[in-house]
């Protein structure tokens, strides 16, 4: 049974090759399989969640609603992730360290100060 249910979307797209190429010829099908293989392919750039819609919309998957469409969803997840914080570790760069020490603010309490990378836009005070 779990062989069935984890090779069904490959049987069934078998199965319409088969049929649309008795009626059709053995072009549709290599056409189709061509266009499966380039959509599939097909990446965004790193950070944007991938989509694939070019391939549901092939396969017809894009008129369904299935289980995994609205449970369990990662590009909806309960917590927000800190993005800064996920390719700060993933590209192993430290976090920006404070300096110890007071920066005086005006008529207020002290300030920590950050020190700032190399390469990294900041904000010019304007007092």
């Amino acid at each position: 049974m779990e062989d069935i249910q984890s090779n069904w979307l490959r049987n069934q797209i078998e199965t319409k090759h088969y049929m649309m190429a008795q009626v059709y010829g053995s072009h549709l099908p290599m056409q189709i399989r061509m266009e499966l293989d380039i959509l599939s392919n097909m990446q965004r750039l790193p950070g944007l969640p991938n989509s694939n819609i070019g391939l549901e919309t092939i396969l017809g998957r894009d008129e369904t609603i299935d289980f995994e469409d609205y449970l369990g969803d990662p590009s909806m997840p309960e917590q927000q992730v800190d993005m800064r914080a996920v390719l700060e570790k993933q590209h192993n760069l430290a976090p920006r360290t404070t300096v110890v020490g007071a920066v005086d603010g005006p008529g207020g309490p002290p300030q920590t100060a950050e020190i700032p990378r190399a390469g990294v836009a900041t904000v010019k005070s304007l007092f």
